[in-house]
This record gives C-alpha cells, structure tokens and sequence, in this order.
C-alpha cells in the first residue's frame, strides 16, 4: 500500500514538473547576425543559428539558413521540415505555400501539410518575385483556387481543390477568384468579366470589366465603359446579378462588418461608408477611409488618422499623422489583435483600441523577409531602424542584441 502511494505521488509530481516545464510562447530573437527564439524574459530557447526567423502559426515557424532558404520548426526546435524552398508563407489552416525553381516548370508553387507531404504539386503558376504573403491562396467554401501550368513555360488557367488536396474544378481562366456565396469572380475574356459557379458554369457577366469576391452577399463591379470619366466606378451586385447600389462610387474594398468605404464621385470627392441598400450611413466627411475591422475603421481627415465605430463616433482621435506611401499599399490598415499601427511624422508606432500609445513612434516602419512583413496579429511586430531589423511586442520590448 505504502508503495502504490509514493508511485501515484512520484507520478503526480512528474506530471506537475512536466506542465511546469512546458515551454512558454516563443518569440523570434536576432543575436548579431543570427536569429533563433526566446521566451518574454529574452531567455534564448532555439539557438540563434538561422538567417531569418518569423512568429509560430499552427505549432511551426518559418526559418532560412545561410543560402535564404526557407524550412520550419517546432518549439523544441526542431527542424521538421528541411530548409529548401526558395519561399514559404506562414502555417495557414495546416497547409504550406511554398515555391521552388524547376528547370522544367519554371518558377512555380505548391503546397506542403505541416509534416511537409505535399497536398499540391509546384506547377502553381507565379511571377518572377516571390507572392506577397498578404495575397496567399485560402481556403473559402472547402475549395482553394490556384494558376495552374498544364504546361511547362505556356498555358495556365485556375483549377480548385478540396481539402484533401484533390482538384474538383478545372477551369479554362487564367484569373479566379475565391468563392464566397458559391459563386467565384472570373476574368471570362480580355474585357468581360463575371462569376462562375462550383460547377464551372458562367452565370452572368453583365458586361463587367472587373469583378471582386462576394463579401457578405455583395460584390463589386465595374462595367465596361465608353468614357473616361466612368472608366473607375464601382457599384454592387446581389448573388444573382441585380446591380443594387449603383456604379457611383470610386472604392477598391469590399463589404466588411456589414458597411463599406467608398469616395463620392461628384462634389468634393470625399470617403464615406454606405450600408448594404446604398445609404450612406456614415457621412462624406472624410478625406479616406478604410474597411471597419473587429469594429473600428481607420478614417483620415486634414491629414490626420482616427478611428471611428460603426455609428461613426469617434474612438481613437485625429492627433496621428497621415503617411500616405505606407497607408497606399497597405489597404487593411487597421487594428489586428487589438493594436493598429499609427504614424508620428516619419516614425511608426502602436495604439490600442482606447487610442493609447502602447508603442513609442520611433520606428521607421515593417520590416522585411522578401515582402515588408507587416502582420502583428500574434502580439509581435517585425520593425524596422535603419538598415537593422527586429521584433517587439506590443508593451514595447525589443527582442534582439548586437
């Protein structure tokens, strides 16, 4: 008896030991010219042995060795898938994007699991530069749409897989998009756009030159246009084709928390937010205006960023400055995890959601791993000083050392 009781005691205190022991959230640490990652007290847990280190998503982080070629590990530090890819983005819903150079294909991509088998083979079609991380293929509706080469260096048109990676739609177009109400936009000839369903077939066109994705049951469109004044105009269509908000508006986003950010195109020009029926619930009042994300919208006026709810009431006052470069190629500009980034002059910091400066404005903006790398949903953020670069949280910690 006296034995069965310090077993269980012995057991409990290595399962205690064990939970005790468990590694904390790990984050990417640059030491010289080296990178590996600690814990919050910077306590290096993966040596700093790689050229280049990015946040953990889904139990794996993206790292590159010596010759920049990119792999990922575990948070034991393990290798678990080699570093050989020219590029790779980030873990996203247990599959990998990834690119390679072939002799026989060109550059191409694909798509590996979390194990590296490869769901996808590299015969995704892709432009000389690396993509973008902010335009990742996703995963919408169970299908994931992708160029695909059916031929080396020549024919490519977008074909859609389910999630076991079995192609289950092919199509003769080379640009698709994601479906959204079961119906994906498509370039359908040079100068007509429309939508087709998860069958392939085309249901309208109605003429469009440019079609988007269906956002909560809209979507926007531009018809072809004889003049140049109407040459931009966007409007809105229902699932089934009925234009109901009319092509009056300039704007290259899409519905988001029920509302939308559009620019008159008559009087001052000024940005707004219209609701689904075309009224325009938030004044045109305001220089720019951006999509409403976990409930606020970055708005600009005299020059000056605020945010605003969906009532239009002012939250985070007009007192940061208006950095129209970086702001121009960053459309989402917004909050993620509750912290948006703001601009004082030149230099970038963080607020949170109150409209606190969490963040000294001392940065010179994101920085880069081949694209600026400007995701800080998991509570840090790739800044830039010069030519170093380095993450920081969002109390302000840096996370490096010369």
């Amino acid at each position: 008896m006296k034995k069965l009781f310090y077993t269980i005691l012995i057991t409990f205190f290595t399962i205690q030991v064990s939970i005790s022991q468990k590694l904390p959230e790990l984050i990417p640490y640059q030491k010289g010219e080296k990178w590996g990652y600690c814990d919050k007290n910077k306590k290096i847990i993966i040596p700093c042995t790689y050229s280049s280190a990015s946040p953990f998503y889904e139990g794996l982080a993206r790292v590159s060795n010596e010759q920049f070629k990119f792999g990922f590990v575990n948070t034991q530090g393990k290798l678990v898938i080699p570093c050989k890819y020219d590029w790779a983005h980030n873990v996203h819903e247990g599959w990998i994007y990834v690119e390679q150079q072939s002799k026989k294909w060109g550059n191409v991509g694909g798509f590996i699991d979390t194990k590296g088998e490869v769901k996808i083979p590299m015969r995704i079609n892709m432009p000389p530069v690396p993509l973008p991380e902010g335009e990742r293929y996703q995963f919408s509706e169970g299908l994931i749409g992708v160029p695909w080469k059916y031929e080396p260096f020549g024919k490519f048109g977008y074909r859609y897989a389910d999630k076991s990676g079995k192609f289950v739609l092919d199509t003769k177009y080379e640009y698709a998009r994601k479906f959204n109400n079961g119906l994906a936009a498509a370039q359908i000839a040079f100068g007509n756009a429309g939508y087709i369903n998860r069958q392939g077939k085309v249901l309208f066109t109605n003429n469009y030159y440019v079609t988007a994705s269906f956002s909560e049951g809209l979507a926007r469109v531009r018809p072809n246009s004889t003049t140049a004044e109407d040459d931009m105009k966007f409007g809105f269509i229902n699932t089934k084709g009925k234009l109901v908000i009319p092509t009056n508006y300039y704007s290259f986003n899409n519905f988001s928390e029920g509302l939308v950010a559009v620019q008159q195109t008559t009087g001052k020009n000024k940005w707004g937010f219209l609701n689904k029926k075309g009224k325009a619930i938030i004044p045109f009042i305001y220089d720019k205006t951006f999509s409403f994300h976990n409930g606020l919208a970055m708005v600009v006026k005299n020059n000056k960023v605020g945010f605003i709810n969906a009532q239009g009431k002012v939250v985070v006052p007009f007192k940061f400055d208006y950095n129209q470069s970086y702001y121009e190629t960053h459309i989402g500009s917004g909050f993620a995890n509750n912290f948006a980034s703001v601009w004082q002059g030149k230099k970038m910091g963080f607020v949170n959601r109150q409209g606190k400066l969490v963040v000294e404005c001392k940065y010179d903006g994101f920085g880069s791993v081949f694209h600026e790398y400007d995701d800080f949903s998991k509570g840090v953020a790739l800044v830039k000083v010069g030519d170093k670069q380095f993450y920081i949280d969002m109390q302000g910690n840096e996370y490096y050392e010369d």
